[in-house]
């Protein structure tokens, strides 16, 4: 993938160098909720170079970089699927599969909605569960409940159609009650 994707520009956050602000905000975003994760740490082999009878070049190595590694979830984020992306994709299925069937690979075109239904698929494993808390009345004080998910405090407390991707602001604090509630992440000892 030597040529570059238009409209892709790298990003300083936090003093590490991000390929894109989308991934930059991606980190961002999980900075904001307290969730770890790395960012490009490892390399992995797909496919090792070799030298072809029909060329003097060695064919190099087809290599993968996940974006981040969150627990034991790979999370690629990618605007915009390329050609090459698709195939490699293909490969990074097959290695994941024979090598690290424990690995949970994701992909990812937006780093709001669609990344919070993918930890909301994790937050046990990944430590973490789901306090919410009602805003007080007059009539009444508030109340504390805890979730292993979004997706069952909302079913729990009705709010069922409702959009998920705005409950974000209040879990990385942007906003305090989403719905008449204050979402957090709260860290399992």
């Amino acid at each position: 993938m030597a040529d570059r994707i238009q409209n892709v520009k790298p990003t300083e956050w936090n003093g590490i160098n991000f390929r894109s602000t989308f991934e930059a905000k991606t980190a961002e975003i999980l900075s904001l909720m307290g969730i770890p994760f790395q960012y490009e740490c490892r390399k992995i082999v797909l496919q090792e170079g070799f030298r072809s009878p029909f060329q003097s070049d060695k064919v190099r190595a087809v290599t993968y970089k996940p974006d981040f590694i969150i627990g034991n979830i790979m999370l690629e984020c990618k605007g915009f699927e390329t050609p090459e992306w698709k195939i490699k994709k293909k490969l990074v299925f097959k290695y994941l599969q024979d090598n690290e069937p424990d690995t949970i690979f994701y992909q990812i075109h937006d780093c709001r909605k669609q990344l919070l239904e993918v930890l909301d698929k994790h937050w046990n494993s990944l430590g973490f569960n789901i306090q919410v808390t009602s805003k007080p009345s007059k009539k009444n004080p508030s109340e504390i409940f805890t979730f292993n998910s979004i997706e069952e405090a909302m079913e729990a407390l009705n709010l069922k159609g409702k959009a998920i991707g705005s409950i974000i602001k209040s879990l990385t604090g942007e906003k305090e009650y989403i719905y008449n509630y204050n979402w957090k992440l709260n860290k399992l000892n």
